[in-house]
Formats: C-alpha cells, sequence, structure tokens
C-alpha cells in the first residue's frame, strides 16, 4: 500500500496521545488524519471520512472504544482497527480480539511502535 493512499482516524480523549499520533503520523508522510475526542464522536467519524486504519482509545467519554468497535464492524466487517489501551490484562485483550480488533496496543508507548503497527497491518514499505 502506498503511503499517499492510506487515511488515519485517532479516537482518544488526550490531546497529549492525539498529538503524539498527529506528529509520528506526518513524519511517516501520511497526510490524511481525522481526531476524535469521544467514541460517539469517533464513530460518526469513523462512518465520514471511512478511514484505512482506526486507532480507538478503550476508555472513552461518552461511548467505550469496545462499543465503537462493535458498530464499526456492523458497518465494515473488514475495517481495520487497533485498540489503544492502558489496561494489559488478557481478559481485555481477548475481548477486543473477539470483538475484531486487528491488533492491540498498549500504552504508554514509543512512536515507533505506531510505525511498526501500521507497517505490519497495512503492509507499507519504504517508511522509517
Amino acid at each position: 500500500m502506498k503511503i499517499e493512499d492510506i487515511s488515519v482516524l485517532v479516537v482518544d480523549d488526550s490531546d497529549h496521545i492525539r498529538t503524539l499520533f498527529a506528529m509520528t503520523l506526518k513524519k511517516m508522510g501520511i497526510k490524511e488524519i481525522h481526531y476524535a475526542a469521544d467514541g460517539a464522536e469517533g464513530l460518526l467519524r469513523y462512518t465520514q471520512d471511512k478511514p484505512t486504519i482506526t486507532f480507538l482509545d478503550n476508555m472513552l467519554p461518552k461511548m467505550s472504544g469496545m462499543d465503537v468497535l462493535r458498530e464499526i464492524r456492523n458497518v465494515k466487517p473488514d475495517a481495520i482497527v487497533v485498540i489503544v489501551s492502558a489496561v494489559s490484562n488478557i481478559e481485555t485483550v481477548q475481548e477486543a480480539k473477539s470483538k475484531g480488533a486487528s491488533y492491540y496496543l498498549v500504552k504508554p508507548y514509543l512512536p515507533v511502535r505506531i510505525v511498526e503497527v501500521m507497517k505490519k497491518l497495512l503492509k507499507i514499505e519504504g517508511v522509517a
């Protein structure tokens, strides 16, 4: 997949996390990046913007990440959705996977992990 064809949606209630994603994704060369600060807004942005990949915080105001994931799967069963969470217990990871998460990223993480996950899930080549 070419980097210029990728669009990303970041749904997280933390300004810091959204800024981290923005800097990392722009450095990768991704130009189309959308953001939402709560679950309801995230679901709306997903249906409007139809991103290639969605990074979705598990603990969100208005609608949980797991609920948003379920709704995204109803809209597009093969959507690429990464659940992002500070919780790393096996039950939460299994729940995310059972609801269709493509990957589970544990906070805190370095920007290089975002790049690694994107390269793995989207089979992006030639990106540092």
